[in-house]
């Protein structure tokens, strides 16, 4: 099968076709008709008009064939558009181009194909063809009755798009006379050669007159309407127009009514045509009645007016202030007192703000900012007191007020007023003062006389003002003659590695009200010193400049004691651990009996051995694990957990512990742990549930049991173990997460331990973002809990 090529001017034949509108459009009778009369003439099976569009044959009419459309690449007519005359195939059976084509083996069985082209705007856009299912060929008569049935169809075709266009301009000029009616717009035609005019009748009744009244109608009769303090400026713009200089003539001007007075009117026009040597010959355009829109301008140019002079004379700033969510902002309107206020003018700042904000005195501006923020968010009004920068290089304190209004490009706009209260807030402020330097003192008094031999201090977190008491000049290394404290000093005196922990310690202060933090400050001779600061913020009702008042003590030689201890509790668990290792494994083997079978008495003193050198090396794996808590080395492998198999796998571990005491374990779990899951170090919450029940089977009485429990409250999971033993003592539950500590001796004894247990707990726990805690009444048993965030 021979697949018909595309021809080269395949892009213009296509658009050709386009233009006729007849793809995918309805039966028509007009075609219907002449291809009923073709297969009458000429008796074949099957007539159609074939559109050959990009990738298909469409058929606009078709006589003896039910479907629509086929394929252009297995199709007769794709070869038709090829040439321009007939093309004729008297047996597809025979032709090696179609003899294998699909329409020839299957329906409708094409033997017989002729094919006329059809022209449309000089290019084939598709075929008239004859179809037969018998071999078959025209004579010389019946081409020529296919080919002018063919040009009565293109012919039909040219009718069909002339009838279309004519329907669409008679549509354009209905709705062209609808708009001029429905906006009330009078019309003119001017020969600017003549001087001859044409108006419509709305052009006289906008005037108070009829076209008959006004006859006959030249340019004098428009000119002679016209004010004449408009007459030059009208003129001015006809001549810019008539040379050329502008595209349009547009003027507003004042025209004189029948009844006396004047009328404004906005004319619009355009020269549409020239003469021969290129003069302008006729001008079309429009007359609309703009009374009313320009008298709403004139008032409202009034009413700006006195609003303007209004805003003269009050002492702030009227404004309108406007924000974009891009981040834009600017001043659309404000008053001249503007440059009084933030020393710019109205328009430096109308386009962009920039100028403005950046008067606004450094601590100031963020709560601006905020509070400009939270009138976006919620359309309340902005009410601020803040301070801009003067000309002298002071600040002056100014008070805004404005109401927010969104715009309908998502930006904010609002209207306000801003007035300079230097003076009067001088004064509050002073008195202000005065009052706080009387509750100040008296707390900084009673404190003094609570913290003997201990500094304190007062400080402004929102002004950075410092005070210091006497002993602190010394604390520091400092003569007091000598320095005038303030935060920004007291920051500069900080150890570089401990001024993040000091600001996270402030603004910790912010929300909860308290200071306490433990850094090393340097003093002027380069030594090293640490202190331990406790502070607590006033009241922020009662305190606007976010006072704290607090006291600061030197704990170095405390410090160098506790390093000293850490360092030879990490030396001394370290050299132990190698021997110790070594003594277990002796140990271990002796007891096995593969050396040597030990009397009943050695066998016994075998096993204290043991067991004391176990409880050695328990005592010296958390005392190293403490040791890496403290200095941050301690590695953890976090990830999402499921903690239902670690539940169970721990009290599987302890099982023969729990036996050996004659205890039960029982494990307590919420459904929803099945979907919940926890991100947390694996090992180490083991070694945690491993402390809590280890713990729990030591001190419960025999044949007690044991429980281990999962639930889920709100965002977090806990776990718990609960015991029935005795309970902690009321006198060491203030100590009982401290290293070393234990309820007496004589439990430590008994039941075995090092102290360091619930110790390290709490450190795994915290770095793991948890918490722990315990539950205990004294002979009631007792309950240790840990709390982790389920993961997200």
């Amino acid at each position: 099968m021979q697949t018909p090529t595309f021809p080269s001017n395949e892009p213009s034949r296509l658009n050709a076709l386009q233009q006729t509108g007849l793809l995918d459009t309805q039966p028509e009778q007009r075609f219907d008709r002449l291809t009923h009369l073709a297969q009458l003439c000429l008796g074949t099976d099957i007539v159609l008009v074939s559109l050959v569009d990009g990738d298909r044959q469409w058929f606009k009419s078709k006589q003896g064939l039910d479907v629509c459309e086929t394929g252009r690449d297995i199709s007769f007519c794709g070869h038709t558009i090829l040439g321009e005359g007939i093309f004729e195939v008297a047996d597809a059976q025979l032709d090696n181009r179609f003899a294998d084509n699909p329409l020839v083996l299957n329906a409708p069985f094409i033997r017989f194909y002729a094919g006329v082209p059809l022209v449309s705007n000089g290019e084939n856009i598709g075929t008239l063809c004859f179809i037969d299912s018998k071999p078959r060929q025209f004579t010389d008569k019946e081409r020529q009755i296919a080919t002018e049935i063919g040009k009565t169809i293109e012919q039909e075709i040219q009718d069909r798009l002339q009838e279309h266009a004519h329907e669409q301009l008679a549509a354009r000029e209905e709705m062209y006379r609808s708009v001029l009616e429905g906006t009330r717009i009078g019309t003119w035609q001017w020969n600017i050669q003549t001087g001859e005019t044409v108006l419509n009748e709305r052009w006289a009744e906008i005037m108070g007159y009829t076209l008959a009244e006004l006859e006959p109608i030249t340019i004098d009769t428009w000119l002679s309407m016209l004010h004449p303090d408009d007459l030059a400026d009208s003129d001015a713009k006809l001549e810019d127009h008539l040379k050329g200089k502008t595209p349009f003539f547009n003027d507003k001007c004042r025209m004189k009514h029948k009844q006396g007075h004047y009328v404004w009117v906005h004319d619009q026009g355009k020269v549409i045509s020239y003469t021969a040597d290129g003069q302008p010959l006729m001008m079309f355009g429009t007359h609309a009645d703009i009374t009313q829109q320009k008298l709403s301008e004139i008032a409202l140019q009034q009413s700006r007016d006195q609003l303007y002079k209004l805003t003269q004379q009050l002492p702030g700033v009227v404004y309108q202030y406007q924000s974009w969510p891009d981040g834009r902002s600017a001043f659309p309107y404000a008053s001249t007192a503007i440059k009084d206020i933030y020393g710019v003018t109205p328009e430096e700042v109308r386009t962009d703000a920039t100028n403005a904000f950046e008067k606004i005195h450094p601590d100031d501006l963020g709560l601006l900012v905020s509070s400009i923020q939270r009138s976006i968010e919620d359309l309340s009004l902005w009410e601020i007191e803040y301070r801009v920068s003067s000309d002298n290089n002071a600040f002056k304190w100014l008070s805004g007020s404005a109401t927010p209004e969104r715009m309908e490009d998502g930006s904010t706009l609002w209207h306000g007023y801003i007035q300079d209260i230097t003076e009067t807030k001088k004064h509050y402020l002073q008195l202000e003062e005065l009052n706080q330097q009387l509750n100040v003192a008296q707390q900084s008094l009673d404190l003094a006389s609570e913290q003997a031999q201990i500094g304190y201090w007062q400080a402004s977190l929102k002004l950075g003002t410092l005070w210091w008491s006497p002993i602190i000049y010394q604390i520091f290394g400092l003569d007091e003659q000598d320095i005038d404290p303030s935060i920004s000093f007291f920051k500069s005196a900080l150890h570089p590695d401990d001024i993040d922990i000091v600001e996270k310690s402030e603004q910790q202060a912010r929300i909860t009200g308290i200071h306490n933090v433990i850094h090393r400050i340097i003093r002027p001779n380069g030594e090293v010193r640490w202190v331990h600061e406790l502070g607590q913020l006033v009241s922020e009702d009662q305190n606007p400049d976010l006072v704290m008042i607090g006291s600061v003590q030197d704990i170095t030689d405390r410090m160098k004691l506790q390093k000293v201890k850490d360092d030879f509790i990490s030396t001394v668990s370290h050299e132990l651990r190698t021997p110790l290792t070594s003594i277990n494994g002796a140990l271990n083997l002796l007891q096995s009996g593969k050396i040597i079978t030990l009397p009943e008495k050695a066998q016994k003193l075998m096993d204290i051995a043991s067991s004391n050198c176990m409880q050695l090396s328990r005592l010296i794996n958390d005392l190293l694990d403490i040791d890496k808590l403290a200095a941050g080395k301690m590695q953890f492998e976090m990830k999402k957990l499921n903690i239902v198999p670690l539940l169970q796998r721990a009290i599987d571990d302890h099982q023969p512990y729990a036996q050996q005491h004659n205890i039960t374990l029982a494990l307590q779990m919420d459904e929803q742990l099945h979907q919940s899951a926890l991100y947390v170090d694996e090992h180490r919450l083991l070694q945690i549930l491993t402390n809590f029940l280890s713990n729990a089977v030591k001190f419960s009485p025999k044949e007690g049991c044991v429980t281990l429990s999962a639930t889920v409250i709100d965002n977090d999971i806990e776990i718990a173990v609960q015991d029935h033993g005795s309970g902690i003592p009321d006198d060491f539950k203030s100590r009982i997460f401290e290293k070393f500590s234990q309820a007496d001796a004589s439990s430590s004894k008994a039941k075995g331990g090092t102290g360091l247990g619930l110790a390290l707990c709490k450190e795994l726990t915290a770095a793991m973002q948890g918490n722990i805690g315990y539950e205990s009444e004294f002979g009631s048993g007792a309950r240790f809990y840990v709390r982790l965030p389920i993961a997200k």
